[in-house]
């Protein structure tokens, strides 16, 4: 069996949580709600897994980020100070979350491009995959921005367009063995960038599952490598 990747915090965070809400007014009713405890072993008993070491240690920062964003708080029925409770703010915040699926597909299992997975990584992991794609998206743009020596200026479908028309455009792919192949490579980076950037810049747009965020991030990769071998016009 392949080893899992490692969690991040966003994930431990959300598993936390989880668990502290089945512990107050779920399954886990009667289980200490101890920092303590939840990690590792109720996190390990929840979601079937073994938390590393690193994991472990990982999650103390986990909760205290919790804690300063008024998350968690202290439980005053109790003496010790590792004992939590969720605030409203927090208990909402689970009501509104699906479970974190550890053994689901990761980003990272999927892509090659580490400044494409740097750009979209952290808002994946907190579940905001319409930010997660904006920021795949808009990486895409700035990087043929560069490759093609326009300015910030050139923005959005325009830039694509002085960038890959098979007339005059700035950047020729060398496999277009006809005009047409280059309109078509066109045609996918403004299409790409009208779908999946320009939207989210305008309005709220509901992203909700994973799978098809990762595809459509993945979609970015493959214009990423598209560019990688574009030319400069002679």
């Amino acid at each position: 069996m392949c080893e899992r990747l490692l969690l991040s915090k966003p994930e431990i965070k959300k598993m936390f949580l989880r668990v502290l809400y089945e512990i107050q007014y779920g399954k886990m009713k009667g289980y200490s709600s101890g920092t303590d405890s939840i990690v590792p072993s109720w996190i390990n008993e929840y979601f079937k897994i073994k938390m590393n070491e690193e994991e472990i240690q990982l999650a103390q920062e986990a909760i205290q980020d919790l804690k300063t964003s008024g998350i968690i708080v202290k439980d005053a029925t109790q003496h010790g100070e590792v004992f939590q409770v969720l605030t409203q703010k927090g208990k909402s915040l689970v009501e509104k979350s699906h479970d974190p699926d550890v053994h689901a597909l990761r980003l990272e299992e999927v892509l090659r491009n580490r400044g494409l997975l740097g750009v979209s990584l952290d808002s994946f992991n907190e579940g905001d995959y319409e930010i997660a794609i904006f920021k795949a998206f808009r990486f895409v743009e700035e990087q043929v921005r560069a490759k093609s020596g326009l300015n910030a200026g050139d923005i959005g479908v325009d830039l694509m367009t002085k960038a890959f028309n098979p007339a005059k455009g700035i950047l020729v792919v060398p496999t277009c063995a006809v005009p047409a192949e280059q309109e078509g490579i066109m045609s996918l980076f403004r299409g790409a960038i009208s779908e999946f950037k320009n939207p989210s810049s305008h309005r709220t747009v509901d992203y909700n599952n994973r799978i098809v965020a990762i595809q459509i991030i993945a979609f970015a990769e493959i214009l990423l490598d598209i560019l990688s071998k574009a030319t400069l016009r002679p």
